[in-house]
């Protein structure tokens, strides 16, 4: 079984408070056709790793307020709005990696996975502790290098290349993962 994680693809990180549109923009296609696909696969389940702060957070004094609990900035943008359902979840999480005190790991477990697909934002921090939140659980690690980013300044093929050394990630493209099934 496979997973599809879309991590932070979240108002506020897109057009919001921490605005990435000008990279964000660039990979949500990309994603939206990975979506579309793990949707048609019986052997794939889809994973929103999705920030959904509190007041206290560590990352507040890092970032300052973004994607608050229950607010629209912690809501999945439009174009890859979720319908959950028993393969379909939406995962909250407070700190960077998306296996960090959630159900992750758990629901994983619970389907059998064995690979997930990482795609989202941002490739340097929430996808690559993320990525190691996998590695410690021993799932093969895809990132999908059209389907992540970067905040500007950051250079996205370095991140990409960390998480292809240190985890020993597979880096493919979202036409590759569609084409290849």
């Amino acid at each position: 079984m496979k997973a599809l994680i879309i991590i932070d693809m979240l108002n506020d990180f897109v057009t919001g408070v921490l605005n990435n549109q000008a990279h964000a923009s660039k990979i949500i296609p990309n994603i939206k056709a990975l979506l579309d696909y793990a949707r048609s696969q019986p052997d794939w389940i889809i994973l929103f790793s999705n920030d959904a702060h509190h007041d206290d957070d560590r990352e507040m004094g890092v970032w300052g307020k973004h994607a608050m609990k229950d607010t629209d900035g912690a809501k999945v943008i439009p174009e890859l709005e979720p319908i959950i359902g028993e393969r379909e979840y939406n995962v909250p999480k407070r700190f960077y990696g998306g296996f960090d005190e959630t159900e992750m790991g758990e629901i994983c477990k619970k389907h059998g996975i064995t690979e997930v697909y990482l795609t989202g934002q941002h490739t340097h921090c929430c996808v690559r502790h993320t990525a190691y939140g996998a590695f410690t659980r021993g799932y093969g690690i895809n990132i999908i290098e059209d389907g992540v980013c970067v905040f500007d300044g950051v250079d996205n093929a370095a991140a990409i290349e960390y998480l292809k050394t240190i985890y020993g990630s597979t880096i493919t493209n979202s036409n590759s993962v569609i084409v290849k099934a």
